[in-house]
């Protein structure tokens, strides 16, 4: 992938390229050792200088930049591919060389995951334990071999006793998020749910639709679930692995309206449980202009967005 094509993929996409390239970089043989390097780190100055403005951005956005603007700093990139060179090298040794997927970065509040993933190991660690050093990294990759979880979280316990710097380097990712979930934070990176809204609500209501209390797209990617509609708390959630420059506008224009049909058909109470998907709610959702195509956009593509 060139560094152009990273101005027009989601964050979350972005962010598994990037583990990928430079995973590639830290493996790669002497004597391409440094130009990969160097690529991987070039490719961080390029998505740097072409992050959108951040206002009205949700949390994972003003993560994902802040990670960014983190990584395109030289010393803290070179920290992160010696603590992954590290890190790799015992891995391949306790589990095996394709044995399992690393990646390094702010991706939550917790410091590490490890869980299956299709006959792998995925293991996701916080930027804050960059400063693993040989013998952390070797009793990790032990661990995790032989499933020790509680000898893992006292090496780990250890680890955060000789490296206070793991203190700040969460705080420092923690402090860019400071909006709640279920705030209204409708702008994306590619699509503005404030727009998709008043749009979908002058094409598809004559624009008498009330604008839900709260609009924002979803905290992660979801690649089953397109969008959601709370009928008590009045909320409307777009997945946001729809914010992607290659998504059409009429499948967001789609998704909008059958979240707002929740909203104006409301849930039927049988007796015995609600249902929101009734026949009514689906004789509605086929009237929507785009209604064919959208729904084959989204069932082709909505193991990838």
């Amino acid at each position: 992938m060139t560094e152009q094509k990273y101005a027009s993929i989601s964050p979350a996409q972005a962010n598994t390229e990037l583990q990928v390239l430079m995973n590639a970089a830290v493996m790669a043989p002497n004597h391409m050792l440094e130009e990969q390097t160097k690529k991987a780190y070039d490719t961080f100055v390029y998505i740097e200088n072409h992050l959108p403005a951040e206002k009205g951005l949700s949390n994972y956005y003003l993560l994902f930049n802040a990670w960014i603007r983190w990584m395109a700093d030289w010393d803290n990139y070179s920290l992160n591919m010696l603590h992954r060179r590290r890190l790799i090298g015992h891995l391949n040794r306790e589990l095996g060389i394709g044995k399992f997927r690393l990646e390094i970065y702010p991706y939550s509040s917790k410091l590490y995951s490890i869980k299956p993933e299709g006959g792998k190991v995925l293991i996701q660690l916080h930027e804050a334990l960059d400063f693993m050093d040989e013998y952390d990294c070797r009793r990790f990759a032990h661990c995790v071999k032989l499933k020790k979880w509680d000898e893992l979280k006292q090496m780990l316990a250890g680890y955060q006793k000789r490296n206070p710097q793991w203190k700040e380097l969460t705080a420092y990712f923690q402090a860019v998020k400071a909006n709640p979930t279920h705030e209204d934070r409708p702008r994306g990176r590619y699509y503005d749910l404030e727009e998709v809204f008043n749009a979908c609500n002058r094409r598809c209501f004559g624009g008498k639709m009330p604008r839900p209390k709260v609009i924002h797209w979803s905290p992660r990617v979801n690649h089953s679930t397109m969008g959601s509609y709370n009928v008590n708390e009045d909320i409307l959630m777009i997945n946001r692995g729809l914010d992607r420059s290659d998504v059409p506008a009429y499948v967001l224009d789609f998704v909008m309206y059958h979240e707002l049909l929740h909203k104006a058909l409301g849930v039927k109470d049988t007796g015995t449980r609600h249902l929101a998907h009734t026949k009514e709610f689906r004789d509605f959702e086929k009237r929507h202009p785009d209604y064919e195509r959208a729904q084959a956009f989204i069932q082709k593509n909505a193991k990838r967005l």
